[in-house]
């Protein structure tokens, strides 16, 4: 009775660590050892280390283990049902260093200087942060092919992908995403054309490195 009060309270909680259940067991090595049969009997999960949750959920669970972090690049266009491919990995930013866990599937950790553009969404009950379509977009260079995201431009809102990109002032980043949205229609050039430097780069730096020269984004075209 007293372990499924235990399991019952961190029901609603996305994930809890060994020092949570020590709050209810006071006996931190009875706390280890409950902790270990429960994981045993399948009903509770362990992520990592003293990690642990009751959800078998890799995007619920994912911005609760590493924090401070939100979903991005492809699992948060794919959450927004702007892209079609459904994502085999969980990919999340955060301020810290980069780190991979592997729970139901692989979920990765980027480090990121920009650390905004997302909102706090309802999934499964929960709130948890997700970028906004304009900020997974921009997230997605050197993470993923950029042919992958084009399909979300067709649902981006144009000024705020601009305002994003004017607080970034990064002219790797506003060439590429700039000429993305110029492919896909949208009349960008003159908002961004004070950000752009005279160094050219590849369009896409997972594609192959061969292409030809852009010569208003400054840009060669391998993607």
């Amino acid at each position: 009775m007293y372990e499924l009060k235990i399991l019952k309270h961190f029901k609603d909680i996305p994930v809890f660590s060994l020092s949570d259940v020590t709050q209810t067991i006071k006996n931190k090595d009875y706390a280890k050892k409950f902790l270990k049969r429960e994981v045993e009997k399948g009903d509770i999960k362990k992520i990592m280390r003293d990690v642990y949750t009751l959800h078998d959920d890799a995007f619920l669970v994912s911005t609760f283990v590493i924090r401070p972090s939100y979903i991005s690049s492809i699992s948060a266009l794919s959450f927004h049902k702007s892209i079609t491919q459904i994502p085999n990995a969980v990919f999340c930013f955060t301020t810290k260093t980069k780190k991979e866990i592997n729970f139901i599937q692989k979920v990765y950790y980027f480090p990121t200087k920009y650390f905004f553009g997302f909102e706090l969404r309802t999934y499964r009950n929960f709130k948890i942060p997700v970028a906004t379509i304009e900020k997974a977009i921009i997230d997605s260079i050197g993470i993923v092919p950029l042919s992958i995201i084009e399909e979300a431009f067709s649902e981006v809102d144009l000024n705020k992908l601009i305002s994003y990109l004017k607080k970034i002032k990064k002219s790797s980043i506003i060439k590429r995403i700039g000429f993305l949205a110029e492919r896909n229609g949208f009349e960008v050039y003159d908002e961004l054309k004070e950000f752009i430097n005279n160094r050219y780069i590849f369009l896409d730096p997972l594609k192959a490195k061969r292409g030809k020269k852009n010569k208003k984004w400054k840009l060669i075209e391998n993607g």
